[in-house]
């Protein structure tokens, strides 16, 4: 990561055409796993793309043939994802693509590997944005029932960091105890991720990164991708996709 970022001209050309095929309110889809391969190159042009999308390729098939909650969590288990290897905050943990090679994450990349790979195969799962840890929710029926203050109701959820199977009474551990007892969980913690949700915390979890390890090529890199997607969406009308803008704030990593 010594290069400046004057070196990634290329990769920021890239991850600039994929930014103006995003839908920002959409749902986590194709074109934003395609949007987080590409900015995995942009910290790391050496990246193995191919075979990056083999792996989740894969997984997809794997999933296909047991799409329940359980099936699900086989599947990833069988593909050897989950964990966040030696180092928490290493910044591979967030980038999709050096995740799907290394098979670790943090619970937001390896969420949004999860949902993409089995929405290829017709199964919807959706990302939930928990305060410090992003878990993966399987609706209801053949898509999302409402309660009645209009929250999601799941049939179970996933935590694709372990990965494991997880109900509500689970979730509520979880937000305690990576609160350390300040947050409990509320309905609106339950809300479905989109597409700026997701690219939002994902560099939230890169800047992170860059300053635990006082990392500052890295740190100038964030911040030039973010000023990118700023630019990009705010011409799209999105002005508010890019910034650290969450209502949470540092709640908003992992």
């Amino acid at each position: 990561m010594g290069e400046r970022w004057t070196d990634r001209g290329r990769e920021l050309a890239l991850l600039t055409d994929r930014l103006q095929h995003l839908t920002p309110d959409g749902g986590v889809d194709d074109a934003l796993f395609d949007l987080l391969l590409t900015l995995g190159r942009v910290f790391d042009p050496e990246v193995d793309l191919a075979k990056a999308v083999a792996t989740i390729d894969r997984l997809s098939e794997r999933i296909s043939s047991d799409p329940s909650p359980r099936g699900v969590v086989r599947s990833l288990m069988e593909s050897g994802i989950g964990g966040a290897g030696p180092s928490f905050l290493s910044w591979r943990n967030s980038s999709v693509a050096h995740a799907l090679l290394s098979g670790h994450g943090l619970p937001l990349t390896l969420g949004a590997i999860t949902v993409v790979a089995a929405g290829r195969v017709g199964c919807q799962l959706e990302l939930i944005g928990l305060p410090f840890h992003v878990v993966v929710g399987c609706p209801v029926g053949e898509g999302t029932s409402e309660t009645a203050d209009g929250s999601p109701r799941y049939d179970a959820f996933i935590d694709a960091l372990v990965p494991s199977v997880c109900d509500v009474h689970a979730l509520e551990t979880l937000v305690e105890r990576n609160s350390r007892g300040r947050l409990r969980l509320e309905p609106s913690m339950l809300a479905v991720m989109s597409n700026r949700d997701v690219l939002v915390r994902v560099l939230n979890n890169l800047e992170n990164a860059a300053n635990a390890g006082r990392d500052l090529p890295l740190l100038g890199l964030v911040r030039v991708v973010r000023a990118v997607a700023y630019s990009v969406l705010s011409a799209s009308g999105e002005s508010e996709a890019s910034g650290r803008s969450s209502p949470s704030g540092r709640h908003m990593l992992n």
